[in-house]
């Protein structure tokens, strides 16, 4: 009888042990499962970068003729998007009284010894380009459609950058601070970091005036994963201007390809 007993309690510890142990593997398993899980939609979402906002760089002169029109529809497309998807910014040019030394010299950084004539539109930088209207009629609707058009290809793109950035008017000086990452696994080179300064009027062609434009930062290469802070001092005195008036002041700051000139991503700070 003591045998007996002595066997069916060293049976019980066994089957315990065997239990514990098929328990223990199989959350280990279960923690394993999960570890890959989260890596592989990490990695997946790292493939496929982050929302690709668009810059819209529209140049003006005061005495076009046709400038209110492409004004016009730009606007009206900007206003109809989720705030900083679409960023809009209405740079004058050629001595009209509204444009700054830095809109003149980014219109001919762009254009060089190239075609030139207002207005002129870029999108993200010059990954595409519209002089005049979007199309030769001069329909408002149509032009509306056409500009849409390019405004949404390159909505559904990807970036792998992301800019993150917050703007506060410290003394009279308007300061942007954040940062940038490259999300993606591959190293990017060739790089410029810039930014601008835009005030929101009260009319058409004045509703996003660029007033500053930052002096590029290079960046000789963005490694993978790798974030940097980054930092901007506007230029204007905005000393004595009340908290109302402070308020119609956005700043836009972007990443641009050297290179290409396209910018590969922008970020709206209000």
């Amino acid at each position: 009888m003591k045998k007996t007993k002595l066997f069916l309690i060293i049976s019980f510890i066994f089957l315990a042990i065997l239990v514990a142990g098929f328990l223990t593997f199989a959350q280990e398993d279960k923690n394993k499962d999960e570890s890959a899980t989260a890596m592989t939609s990490n990695q997946s979402k790292l493939s496929e970068g982050v929302p690709h906002n668009i810059l819209i760089e529209l140049f003006l002169n005061d005495k076009c003729v046709v400038c209110p029109k492409a004004a016009y529809c730009l606007e009206e497309l900007a206003w109809s998007y989720e705030q900083g998807r679409v960023i809009l910014v209405e740079s004058h040019i050629w001595n009209d009284g509204y444009d700054i030394p830095q809109t003149n010299a980014r219109y001919d950084w762009y254009t060089g010894s190239g075609i030139k004539g207002t207005p002129d539109a870029f999108f993200n930088g010059l990954a595409e380009r519209v002089q005049g209207l979007c199309c030769d009629c001069g329909d408002i609707d149509k032009n509306i459609t056409a500009y849409q058009d390019i405004i949404d290809k390159h909505l559904a793109q990807t970036s792998s950058i992301e800019i993150k950035a917050m703007m506060e008017i410290y003394d009279g000086k308007l300061i942007i601070q954040g940062s940038i990452a490259n999300r993606s696994h591959s190293l990017l080179k060739n790089l410029t970091l810039s930014g601008m300064v835009y005030y929101e009027g009260d009319e058409s062609e004045f509703f996003y005036l660029v007033k500053d434009i930052f002096q590029g930062q290079d960046i000789c290469q963005l490694a993978p994963l790798e974030e940097r802070e980054i930092s901007f001092v506007s230029h204007l005195d905005l000393n004595g201007v009340d908290d109302e008036e402070l308020g119609r002041y956005y700043g836009v700051v972007f990443v641009q390809d050297k290179l290409s000139k396209e910018v590969l991503q922008s970020y709206l700070v209000f």
